[in-house]
């Protein structure tokens, strides 16, 4: 479990808490992300087979650790985007996809 750290999203720009809670012996790792400036809650996961997926076209690889930062922020992005009616108050679950790992790694994204 590691502790907490402040980014930004890569496309919104939009200030997060993020914090590792993953339990020990399970296939996917966690977190909870706060929205600082909405107070809106996100908890992430990234499953550990995700991590070893490739989207069509792209040969799978290992992942940096601010690379699954980053691509925490790009899900975090893509959720938003797509559910605009937020509300401060409940955890909103967002999955990190082998795409959002994929679109934080590739070069001027």
């Amino acid at each position: 479990m590691g502790g907490s750290k402040q980014m930004r999203t890569p496309k919104l720009g939009i200030v997060l808490q993020v914090t590792e809670v993953t339990q020990r012996g399970t296939e996917a790792r966690s977190w909870v992300v706060h929205d600082v400036e909405r107070n809106r809650g996100f908890k992430v996961s990234l499953a550990t087979a995700t991590m070893e997926e490739a989207p069509a076209g792209q040969k799978a690889r290992a992942w940096s650790e601010d690379e699954v930062q980053g691509a925490i922020g790009v899900a975090v992005d893509r959720f938003l985007a797509s559910s605009p009616q937020l509300v401060a108050g409940p955890l909103y679950d967002v999955e990190v996809t082998s795409g959002d790992l994929f679109d934080f790694a590739k070069p001027g994204a």
